[in-house]
């Protein structure tokens, strides 16, 4: 014979239920931006440069990443000021242009990613060469000819020509330029 549903079933139905309004009201909730969320995403994964052919260039060196405890093989001397202000990772490469004449251009392009914002600035200022001028290119960007220095939040750029003219700074522009626009690796 057969028993009827005791009070404990009842109990576990009213929380079947229960789970069950809640999965519901869940469903309803509005939903984070798919672009924001990719951002966000792409921020916790460390600073990025742009590939060869985003920038204009004809090859790029392996990249090398950094972080607090391999910065020093790096940049041994300056490290502890970029320390001091709050690095978190490095990216950096060497891309190679087609210069004047038809003889390689190289630049050195180093990326750093602070915890704040603050850190970041702080560190340009104090590696920003005395004749540098603002550029305009849509960030926070200065340059001397043969270096450009920009900011995009918590990320500080850096850009070195190993040569001097139009063509050098032509390729600086373009990394500026394409690291600005964003992308893959």
């Amino acid at each position: 014979m057969r028993q009827l549903p005791g009070v404990h079933h009842l109990l576990l139905l009213a929380l079947l239920g229960g789970v069950a309004w809640w999965v519901g009201q869940r469903a309803q909730a509005l939903r984070q931006d798919p672009a924001a969320v990719l951002g966000a995403l792409r921020a916790t994964q460390g600073p990025w440069l742009p590939a060869a052919t985003a920038a204009g260039a004809t090859a790029r060196e392996e990249l090398e990443r950094y972080d607090p405890d391999t910065l020093y093989d790096f940049i041994n001397g300056a490290a502890d000021a970029y320390l001091a202000r709050g690095f978190t990772h490095c990216l950096a490469t060497t891309y190679i242009f087609a210069g004047e004449e038809g003889t390689p251009l190289e630049v050195s392009a180093e990326v750093y990613r602070f915890a704040t914002p603050t850190g970041a600035r702080g560190q340009l200022e104090a590696e920003l060469p005395a004749g540098a001028q603002p550029l305009d290119q849509g960030v926070e960007a200065w340059g001397d000819g043969g270096v450009v220095l920009a900011l995009a939040g918590t990320d500080y750029l850096k850009l070195t020509a190993y040569a001097s003219g139009a063509a050098a700074e032509l390729a600086l522009r373009r990394l500026l330029a394409a690291w600005q626009k964003g992308g893959e690796e």
